[in-house]
C-alpha cells in the first residue's frame, strides 16, 4: 500500500483516475486530514488529502512516476507499506486488478 499526501482533492483525484485508468493501483481511498509538518525549518500546517493506495509492490516506481508528474509539492510524501492479508480473495483481487 502507498499513501501520498496531496494538497487539493482535485490534485488527488487526477492522479487516481490516471493510476486506476492505467490499472496500476486496484483501488484507492481518500481521507482528508489537518496536518501540520516541518518545512525549510518552518512549521506549516494545512488541510491535506490522504490517498491510501492498493497496488502491487513492483508497481511502485510506475506510481511514482505518474504522481511525480503531477504533484504540486517539491517534496512529496511517499510512504510504502507492506499490505498483508488473511483474505487470500483480497489480496487476489489486487493482483488481478493491477496489471503486470
Amino acid at each position: 500500500m502507498i499513501e501520498v499526501a496531496f494538497s487539493n482533492l482535485e490534485e488527488a483525484n487526477k492522479v487516481i483516475s490516471k493510476l486506476l485508468h492505467e490499472k496500476l493501483v486496484a483501488s484507492c481511498q481518500v481521507v482528508e486530514s489537518d496536518s501540520q509538518w516541518n518545512w525549510k525549518h518552518e512549521l506549516e500546517a494545512s488541510k491535506e488529502y490522504l490517498v491510501f493506495m492498493k497496488t502491487k509492490k513492483k508497481l511502485q516506481e510506475k506510481i511514482y512516476n505518474v504522481i511525480k508528474e503531477i504533484h504540486s509539492y517539491d517534496c512529496f510524501e511517499f510512504a510504502v507499506f507492506d499490505l498483508n492479508s488473511c483474505s487470500s480473495d483480497y489480496l487476489n483481487w489486487i493482483e488481478e486488478e493491477t496489471d503486470e
